[in-house]
């Protein structure tokens, strides 16, 4: 150690040298001369007795005899050894023997103590902590510079794509609406000809499922481009339900389908949404359950009330829906007949049902009807936000 051959210097007393040595390693120091007498020790104290230490320091040093001081000519330095104190604290040794350049002797005791690794990991934690944020926030930043370049392409493609689904589906309605208004009047020049009738009525029906796919593609690129208009207005529920009741009723019944409607006990409070949106939603809802229920199966219109929102259902007793397709039966173009010999229905109507109640702050579900059947619903907040994609109003 440096502090043993700056003690050669006998201009500089023994505080001055080892002093700045105690401040900065914790070392504690014991100087004796040749006869013994203690020239300086340390104030520093250590969890085990010092004396108790310096007893295990003797022991490991060996025997020191002032003929050992007299032979040496020069300053010299023992070994780094280690000891055990009372308290399961360790500590390093020391010993040398400084000859200063009067050629005046002295024996010199070092001991410092060994820091547990809990020690050394806490001293240089606030270091450790600072190099992992540093480092964090380099790995975000180019992972964020790395990903944006990466993704920017696909989102190019995205939206172009979006783009050219608006655009056709609103260029499709044109010149459906001609093929429509030329079919009547075929269908019409055609009046007591078989042949011509029958064609013109399919392509009548053709032409208005094509026109049905065009609306739902339009609504959903409005939904993506977030341009889709909410109109916010107080909305009576017992009218809206009773007009949904009276629009489904004859069509129900000219399936043989029984429609109920279990929502007349119940008075609902004025509700500030989207009308349309919400008629819709719940149309879809009908739609899917005749398409799914056969003569005789009931449906029921259901509304309940609670402190915070509104539930509405519409249940039916038809095929239901199998626990592998119920996860992803509101995903797009999701269709649950693999077969695809259903024609009315693309896989559209229950990802718009969810789209729309999306704009209404809402959500909409799915359970199983008790001895068979599905039960859509939608549960609407009494204090919704309609939000757009850029608007929002409460």
């Amino acid at each position: 150690m440096l502090m043993v051959y700056e003690l050669e210097n006998p201009e500089k007393s023994p505080q001055t040298v080892i002093s700045p040595y105690e401040d900065s390693y914790s070392v504690f120091a014991l100087l004796k001369d040749a006869q013994g007498n203690v020239v300086y020790q340390s104030g520093l104290s250590f969890p085990t007795d010092m004396a108790f230490l310096l007893r295990q320091f003797a022991e490991e040093e060996g025997v020191q005899s002032v003929m050992a001081l007299d032979r040496t000519a020069a300053t010299t330095q023992g070994g780094v050894f280690s000891l055990s104190g009372g308290a399961q604290d360790k500590y390093w040794g020391v010993s040398a023997i400084v000859v200063d350049k009067s050629g005046t002797h002295f024996y010199l005791s070092l001991l410092q103590r060994q820091k547990t690794a809990f020690e050394l990991i806490r001293n240089q934690l606030p270091f450790y902590l600072l190099i992992w944020g540093v480092s964090l926030f380099c790995v975000v930043i180019v992972s964020r510079f790395l990903l944006r370049h990466a993704i920017e392409p696909t989102e190019k493609v995205l939206k172009s794509q979006k783009g050219f689904i608006a655009a056709a589906s609103h260029e499709l309605k044109a010149p459906l609406a001609v093929i429509l208004a030329n079919n009547d009047k075929i269908s019409r020049l055609g009046d007591g000809m078989p042949d011509i009738q029958k064609a013109a009525k399919i392509i009548d029906a053709e032409t208005m499922r094509m026109s049905k796919l065009i609306r739902d593609m339009l609504l959903l690129a409005s939904s993506d481009s977030g341009t889709r208009n909410i109109n916010k207005t107080m909305v009576n529920i017992d009218t809206l339900l009773i007009a949904l009741y009276e629009a489904y009723e004859p069509i129900c019944s000219q399936k043989g389908i029984p429609l109920d409607a279990d929502f007349m006990d119940v008075h609902f409070p004025m509700l500030c949404t989207d009308r349309e949106c919400l008629f819709q939603i719940l149309s879809i809802f009908l739609d899917n359950a005749i398409s799914h229920s056969g003569t005789n199966a009931p449906i029921q219109i259901k509304a309940a009330l609670s402190h915070k929102d509104v539930t509405i259902s519409v249940i039916d007793h038809g095929q239901g829906i199998s626990a592998q397709d119920k996860p992803y039966i509101f995903d797009r173009f999701y269709c649950a007949d693999k077969s695809h010999t259903d024609k009315f229905h693309f896989g559209l109507g229950l990802s718009i049902a969810k789209e729309l109640a999306g704009f209404l702050s809402g959500n909409v579900g799915v359970r199983d009807t008790e001895g068979g059947g599905a039960a859509f619903f939608l549960v609407v907040p009494l204090k919704s936000t309609v939000t757009t994609g850029r608007t929002s109003w409460k």
